[in-house]
C-alpha cells in the first residue's frame, strides 16, 4: 500500500502483462483514479500525479475533494 496527501492506494502486479496496476482505496463509494507502470518508481510517480490532478481539479471546479 502506498500513501500520499491523506490518500491510499492498493498495487498489483499483473504478470501476464508485466504491470503494476493500482487503485485508490479510501475514496468512498468510487475510485477518483486508476493508474498503471512497468515498476516501482513509475507506479509511484503515476499515484501521486493521479491525486495531483485529482485536487487540482476540484480546487478549479470549486469542489471539496473526499
Amino acid at each position: 500500500m502506498m500513501k500520499y496527501k491523506g490518500y491510499a492506494a492498493e498495487i498489483e502486479f499483473d504478470d501476464s502483462v508485466g504491470h503494476l496496476h493500482g487503485r485508490i482505496v479510501n475514496s468512498g463509494a468510487y475510485s477518483i483514479a486508476t493508474f498503471e507502470a512497468t515498476d516501482v518508481e513509475g507506479i509511484r510517480r503515476e499515484f501521486h500525479r493521479s491525486i495531483d490532478e485529482y485536487l487540482k481539479s476540484c480546487e478549479e471546479d470549486g469542489i471539496k475533494p473526499y
